[in-house]
């Protein structure tokens, strides 16, 4: 919380739009000092370790106990009118705001969970005994989530997506093109999306806090969650962190001392999913540390391949690079024939045994390939337990076993070329059927994103173009002459209707699609058929009357259901498109 209330403090002296948004600022002066958006991260951190295992009836009682509790206690320090009459009521009920207030007091919760369902059920608890509204909810779990991410070692880009995705922020603007335009805003709508973009531009803890002043408006709030999220990702600085405590009465001190001890006590190691499954490997390598046997190393090989495809992960200890973070190097092992290794491990377990160090969870895939292609002789398994010596040329064989049938959907670079004709949506999508992975998912997923699909219709023309085009017909009859008919236009004066067909399977109900009109086959022979791009497709089948359950692409090939609640993820996902001729 050292981070939420050091952005509070900093921020404070430039609220109301006083700086002069830039972030070249003095850090502390006089006018550095905690506002309410301290004092009510503090009732919400005492409340939250004062009912742990209650249930949220209790919580509630409990918050609402502490925050009146400190709010009294300090009734100056800068509350809004409908909060601070809150305050004063002896029966206090919520009052459907909106307010940035939940999203500021709201970091204890991203600490104190072992879970992200837990963190934003807790989170949801902190807001809704005041900001009941939808929006003020939804800004308390979504500063929550971005902490415990942020200390769960997740990257920035994940954390961004994860945000978008959930909780649907705009995230794509930069703080360049949100600095001209912001002002002071109270709102969570109009906090927390900026809150979060300065913690992700900012290039260390100080940087997120400047970064976030810089914007202006409700300053002190901003900065105070963008210094929240900050601190889980970076830690805070001992000589930040120093002056902060020195300008904090006794009373939360107290807490703040309370709420280290409580937290170590709660927290459990952060469990990596994409290791599940890696005591295969484990065992395979045991088995063959016994025999030595060539039946045991493919056991071994075979082992990592199955990972492989399963999306699984290697934990890779990493150096980071003094002049910029944002890079980093796998720590090497040198062998006694002198020879460097590229460390991995399989487990936290096995990675525990060695020193402590910054550790990276990456998809075996892809780090295999980045191997080949790098100078390294390959890596080397679990170095402080039983030892594995995963060579280029073994690689080369994991990869060989798949015998040209790919497994991974490729990451090749999105552009209008690669998607023109459809061939590589029918690709990726033939892959994903093959290994339906989290990771495949994904990438077909962000393909989809950009791609154009063709839509089989019934072409419907209005009443009054019917009746012009019979009578365009039996004058034909009339004399006898079908075949002038043969080439001559017709122009309609009224909209054409395109109604897309929907496929039955079972009960349910599918919106068809198509990577090209190839892929219909004789089916398409009955329809219409327009190109649209698959955003369309998707409000097509998501506003059709007959409540499909998905799309389904490609359905008499390589059919591929996208369902209905997946319609939203792939709405929010920002383009991949590329320029052409652009790496």
């Amino acid at each position: 919380m050292i981070g939420a209330i050091l952005g509070d403090m900093i921020g404070a002296p430039y609220e109301f739009d006083r700086g002069d948004k830039t972030k070249d600022f003095p850090l502390f002066g006089r006018g550095s000092k905690f506002t309410d958006d301290s004092v009510m991260t503090i009732a919400v951190a005492e409340a939250l370790m004062d009912s742990s295992g209650k249930t949220d009836e209790e919580v509630k009682v409990a918050l609402v106990h502490s925050m009146q509790k400190w709010g009294r206690k300090y009734p100056n320090a800068g509350y809004g009118g409908m909060f601070r009459r809150w305050l004063r009521e002896e029966d206090p009920k919520p009052y459907g705001s909106f307010g940035n207030g939940s999203a500021m007091r709201v970091s204890s919760a991203g600490w104190l969970y072992e879970d992200l369902e837990m963190t934003q059920k807790n989170a949801r608890l902190t807001a809704v005994v005041t900001h009941n509204h939808p929006e003020g909810i939804k800004g308390a779990e979504a500063v929550a989530s971005a902490i415990f991410l942020a200390r769960s070692g997740r990257s920035k880009e994940e954390i961004k997506e994860y945000i978008i995705d959930e909780f649907g922020y705009d995230l794509s603007r930069s703080c360049n093109e949100i600095r001209p335009g912001y002002h002071h805003m109270e709102s969570c709508q109009q906090t927390v999306p900026e809150a979060v973009t300065a913690f992700l531009e900012g290039e260390d803890f100080e940087d997120v806090i400047r970064t976030a002043v810089s914007l202006g408006g409700d300053s002190d709030t901003l900065t105070c969650i963008a210094g929240s999220i900050a601190e889980a990702f970076y830690g805070v600085p001992d000589e930040l962190q120093s002056e902060c405590l020195t300008r904090l009465p006794e009373d939360i001190l107290n807490v703040l001392n309370q709420f280290e001890e409580f937290k170590e006590q709660r927290q459990a190691p952060f469990h990596d999913m994409f290791l599940d499954g890696n005591e295969r490997i484990e065992a395979a390598i045991g088995r063959y540390y016994a025999d030595r046997r060539d039946e045991d190393l493919i056991e071994v090989l075979g082992a990592i391949r199955q990972r492989m495809h399963e999306d699984g992960h290697f934990l890779f200890p990493i150096i980071l690079d003094e002049e910029d973070e944002n890079n980093f190097f796998i720590q090497t092992v040198l062998t006694e024939d002198d020879v460097l290794w590229q460390a991995a491990f399989t487990s936290r377990k096995e990675f525990e045994k060695g020193e402590p160090s910054k550790v990276l969870s990456n998809f075996i895939d892809s780090s295999l390939k980045a191997c080949l292609e790098s100078d390294s002789p390959g890596y080397i398994i679990n170095p402080w337990g039983q030892p594995f010596l995963l060579s280029t040329d073994l690689i080369r064989l994991i990869f060989q076993a798949d015998e040209g049938v790919e497994y991974s959907v490729p990451e090749d670079s999105i552009t209008e070329k690669l998607l023109e004709d459809g061939t590589f949506l029918s690709r990726a999508i033939e892959i994903c059927n093959r290994n339906r992975t989290q990771m495949n998912l994904f990438k077909l997923a962000r393909i989809l994103r950009d791609s154009y699909v063709w839509i089989p219709c019934n072409m419907i023309i209005s009443d009054a173009d019917h009746e012009a085009w019979s009578k365009v017909v039996e004058d034909a009859k009339a004399k006898g002459d079908l075949k002038s008919l043969i080439g001559q236009e017709f122009t309609n004066r009224e909209d054409i209707r395109f109604v897309p067909d929907i496929l039955k399977s079972g009960d349910e109900l599918y919106f068809p699609v198509f990577s090209s009109q190839d892929e219909m086959g004789d089916y398409g022979n009955n329809f219409s058929k327009v190109q649209r791009h698959f955003l369309d497709a998707v409000r097509m089948a998501k506003n059709n009357e007959k409540n499909v359950y998905g799309i389904v692409i490609n359905a008499f090939s390589e059919p591929f259901v996208l369902p209905k609640d997946l319609f939203e993820m792939i709405t929010r996902m920002e383009s991949s498109l590329e320029p052409e001729g652009e790496e």
